[in-house]
């Protein structure tokens, strides 16, 4: 005779009899506003000194952030930030884009935002425990970090990574003892490979705000001081950050998979926001040479170099793009000068040797491109070898003109033994 086994009165068994059916969860997060401004004083130490800065902070959480600057005498007014670029507003009303973060941001998004990032990972619950005094319940995440959240507020008191090692810690906390509204006060510690940081929360009008963030190492300390905490409820959107973002993504991918024209039109896009991004025109001139376009890439050079005038990387790049269209040699020359004057790198060298090629100064191309070939990589030395094979074709010794021949054909075998 079969047993029929109702699975469903069996888990209400469980439950009844006390049993636990362990499931993944996202754990609340204690944060319960999304728009909020303090007052805030940034300063940075180290041996040499100090630096302070007043002013008013925003975020609308996530992962946007506002600075606006009260102190006379800094060189710019506000700073917006979304993820890791920022727009710095400055006196004269320019606007400046940056690709990496300021202080302020990162060291809220370190402190502060890994408090909440808890609230981002799926989560088992293990049981109750106690720590430093407080009811709290203990939950496992999926990447091996443990998490003991507290019962009243549900902020992290103690993290410990996959092999038990103390990642945050509960220093104090403090209990309205007066009014009878609980805990209002936590101080922790966060421990990180090479630094380590303290956040103090202060819980008012019913919501917990950070009113000290500090990191420190060996060398320096970044302290951020938060008053006057509100919420507001206009929200933070930085649409231009956004956009850079975006296309920053999407351009870096259609790089990654050859789609130049597709790299073409991302960056054409990112430099109408932000023409001052060189990444942007070196992006542009390498998709407009990889598609044969040397007039588009020219162009790009040319705009890098306006922005990096003493870049030995443009000068060379823009003259060996010259040679390559077989135009303006004179000024190419001259720029693969000052290139190999700044740094006497093999391919610089090379390039200079090329263009004397091609205007028919055969001694001085072959003087640069044999200080090239004596100490170019496996990787230069192609370009090195044809161009040394075509000055002695040039010049009628072809004896030489095939040794280099042949030194270029064995760099094309070892290639495709590689491969």
């Amino acid at each position: 005779m079969r047993i029929k086994i109702n699975w469903w009165l069996i888990l209400l068994c469980l439950v009844l009899i006390g049993g636990t059916v362990s499931s993944k969860t996202l754990v609340e997060t204690f944060v319960d506003y999304q728009t909020a401004q303090a007052d805030v004083i940034w300063s940075y130490s180290n041996p040499s000194g100090e630096q302070i800065v007043s002013g008013v902070f925003t975020v609308s959480l996530p992962e946007h952030y506002s600075l606006v600057v009260t102190d006379a005498y800094t060189p710019w007014q506000k700073i917006n930030g979304y993820r890791n670029l920022i727009a710095v507003y400055t006196a004269t009303g320019r606007v400046e884009y940056k690709y990496e973060s300021i202080q302020l941001f990162n060291v809220y998004k370190s402190l502060f935002g890994y408090l909440m990032d808890v609230a981002q990972h799926l989560t088992i619950y293990l049981g109750d425990e106690m720590v430093g005094g407080r009811s709290v319940a203990r939950y496992e995440c999926e990447d091996g970090n443990t998490y003991w959240l507290d019962r009243e507020t549900r902020i992290p008191l103690r993290i410990t990574d996959a092999a038990g090692r103390n990642i945050l810690s509960l220093k104090q906390y403090q209990v309205d003892a007066d009014h009878k509204q609980g805990v209002e006060l936590f101080t922790l510690t966060i421990k990180q490979d090479g630094w380590e940081g303290q956040v103090r929360l202060n819980k008012s009008n019913g919501h917990w705000f950070p009113t000290e963030l500090q990191i420190s190492d060996n060398q320096s300390l970044i302290s951020l001081t938060f008053s006057n905490w509100r919420i507001m409820n206009q929200q933070l959107v930085f649409r231009d950050l956004m956009q850079l973002e975006y296309l920053l993504t999407v351009g870096a991918e259609a790089s990654r998979k050859g789609e130049h024209e597709q790299v073409i039109n991302y960056y054409r896009q990112l430099l109408n926001i932000d023409p001052f991004y060189v990444q942007g025109y070196k992006q542009l001139a390498r998709s407009y040479t990889l598609l044969g376009n040397y007039l588009g890439a020219i162009e790009n050079y040319q705009q890098w170099l306006m922005l990096e005038p003493d870049n030995a990387a443009a000068m060379n790049n823009l003259a060996y793009t010259y040679m390559l269209e077989g135009i303006n040699l004179s000024e190419a020359i001259d720029l693969a000068y000052r290139a190999v004057s700044l740094d006497p790198k093999p391919a610089y060298l090379d390039t200079l040797g090329y263009g004397y090629f091609l205007i028919g100064d055969y001694q001085k191309a072959l003087y640069y491109l044999h200080q090239a070939d004596k100490v170019g990589s496996p990787s230069e030395l192609w370009d090195i070898y044809d161009h040394l094979h075509q000055v002695y074709a040039a010049l009628g010794d072809y004896s030489n003109a095939e040794y280099y021949l042949q030194l270029q054909k064995s760099l094309d075998m070892v290639d495709g033994e590689e491969t």
